[in-house]
């Protein structure tokens, strides 16, 4: 068999991909890595493969800071250099009544398609036979209908399973023995089921997203797996959480005073604080996916429409906080859109996403602004934080607000915009009839008022009907389709 045939009927050994990045493209670095994130990932790697285990790996970070595209990224990394990993998102599982059952379940995914072992093929199916000992009393029924199907246990575990069911128990003693057994034959189990990894790695690495968005007793109950059950050499967790959050839930169950960064330390073996990417740079590598630059390339003035439109974004999300995941929430509503208009139609891209961020932080003034053109200045300062009756308007973008006056002209309605449009005439009084800014106020004037301006009416509209349709969309941009 050739290499290209091997390669290609080599088994796939990342669990659960993230749709943020596309594994088909095989290559390293990445091309999806929009943060240059490789660096990071070329040196962690040999640690957490070679360190000695058990070992727990917290990489911290705030909401929306790109931890999930950082992990998704590294298994690229060891996949690329033929390394197993597997991924369990923990908040896409809390539902269940033991962690341990997710936690088995992304074992199972890996070992059953790709061990090709007897031994550890064996060693795995025993350890499923003992997971009743170590379930919770409420996961045991759950677990006989789980993935790991019928479990035809040893007489004294079923026994056991049984009585954590509901079934009375005996014997206290007899039955901690027994389930005390069960734990360590479990480990000892998982451990030789581990030797399924490829020749020359030393250790498995489970990667745990999502942690701290978890129910607090679950994340709870999922750091007390780890640390008890998974305790076993060759095994390293690699948490993807923000530490700070985690630990403000945590006293929801422990109460105000418990000292959940205290807590977590018990868990953890080693933090590491991912590195916050510069906004500016990130918003630039998401502007520059393929249709998004198909759009900006049929237009004549395209290069320069696109230098505008990255200064407003990088303005307005610096005024109004925004974070990696809100500018992702952003550019994927703005790909829909892209997306659902005739190449044909005309379209400005810059007002759009103008109206769509005035939607998300000021729904009131948004509203104010579809039933009356006249609320425009009204969203010019609220967006850009000017005042209208001074100079200095266009040095943050004040001729959005003449856009904003333009847009309402359209063939079927003629709104008095004399109140609008006032501010802008005693701006251009008081400005030099020989400057550039007298010019532009001149001509945002012109416009307003000229009812022979075709198109712009239609164009707000557009821009309504579709913000308005995607904010009934519940978008979630870890299961948006690739190319993210």
């Amino acid at each position: 068999m050739s290499p290209e045939e091997e390669k290609l009927q080599k088994p796939d050994l990342i669990q659960l991909r993230c749709p943020e990045v596309n594994h088909n493209d095989n290559c390293w670095p990445s091309t999806q890595d929009l943060l240059g994130r490789d660096k990071e990932i070329e040196n962690l790697s040999p640690v957490l493969l070679n360190v000695q285990a058990p070992l727990v790996f917290a990489i911290d970070a705030p909401w929306g800071a790109g931890k999930t595209t950082f992990i998704k990224l590294w298994q690229q990394y060891l996949e690329h250099n033929e390394q197993v990993s597997l991924y369990l998102n923990a908040w896409e599982n809390d539902f269940s009544d033991d962690p341990l059952l997710p936690l088995m379940s992304v074992m199972d995914d890996w070992l059953s398609s790709n061990s090709e072992k007897t031994v550890t093929n064996e060693a795995w199916e025993k350890a499923k036979k003992y997971a009743p000992g170590v379930l919770k009393a409420t996961a045991v029924a759950t677990a006989k209908a789980a993935t790991f199907g019928v479990l035809d246990v040893e007489k004294e575990y079923e026994k056991l399973a049984s009585d954590l069911a509901g079934g009375a128990v005996e014997s206290l003693v007899d039955s901690f023995n027994v389930q005390k057994k069960a734990l360590e034959q479990f480990k000892v189990l998982i451990a030789e089921a581990i030797q399924a990894l490829p020749d020359g790695q030393q250790n498995l690495i489970i990667f745990i997203d999502e942690l701290d968005r978890c129910k607090p007793t679950f994340s709870i109950e999922m750091l007390e797996r780890i640390k008890h059950l998974f305790d076993i050499e060759r095994l390293v967790f690699v948490l993807a959480l923000n530490r700070d959050q985690l630990s403000k839930s945590l006293q929801g169950v422990y109460g105000s005073s418990f000292d959940g960064g205290h807590y977590l330390k018990r868990f953890i073996d080693l933090d590491y604080r991912l590195r916050i990417p510069d906004l500016k740079t990130y918003t630039e590598s998401r502007i520059n996916q393929e249709d998004i630059k198909k759009y900006f390339n049929s237009r004549k003035d395209g290069a320069d429409t696109k230098s505008t439109f990255l200064k407003i974004l990088n303005y307005l999300f610096e005024r109004f906080d925004y974070k990696l995941r809100d500018v992702d929430q952003l550019v994927s509503r703005l790909r829909l859109i892209l997306k659902s208009i005739p190449e044909t139609h005309d379209f400005d891209v810059v007002i759009f996403t103008v109206l769509l961020i005035l939607r998300e932080k000021n729904l009131n003034l948004y509203e104010q602004y579809i039933q009356d053109i006249n609320f425009a200045n009204d969203v010019l300062e609220f967006l850009f934080g000017i005042i209208m009756d001074n100079e200095k308007v266009f040095d943050r973008y004040g001729w959005i607000g003449g856009w904003l006056i333009c847009v309402a002209n359209d063939d079927y309605n003629e709104p008095d915009l004399s109140a609008l449009i006032d501010p802008w005439i005693k701006l251009r009084e008081s400005l030099d009839k020989k400057s550039g800014k007298y010019k532009q106020v001149e001509t945002l004037i012109r416009l307003a008022s000229d009812r022979s301006f075709y198109g712009r009416g239609d164009i707000r509209k557009l821009a309504f009907d579709r913000i308005e349709l995607l904010s009934q969309i519940s978008l979630d941009i870890h299961r948006e389709e690739s190319g993210e």
